[in-house]
């Protein structure tokens, strides 16, 4: 097992993500399962956003709308 140095703030949110764990859980979770937590979700939300606005990478979004605003106007004129 390694150590690592928090700053005593930084463990005081993660004693209350800890505890909001157990609460949810209904047993005693560790920093590590604290920590894991907060991972584990990034990665969740992280995946969640390419799978939503992936369709958009590469791609510049104010042109796309400049362009189809125009082709609208055209289209209603």
């Amino acid at each position: 097992m390694e150590s690592i140095k928090v700053k005593p703030e930084t463990k005081k949110k993660l004693t209350k993500i800890a505890g909001m764990l157990e609460k949810k859980l209904g047993r005693k979770v560790s920093y590590d399962e604290a920590i894991n937590h907060l991972i584990e979700r990034k990665l969740k939300n992280r995946k969640l956003a390419e799978e939503l606005f992936g369709i958009a990478k590469g791609e510049n979004l104010y042109e796309e709308l400049l362009k189809g605003r125009k082709e609208d106007e055209k289209s209603s004129a």
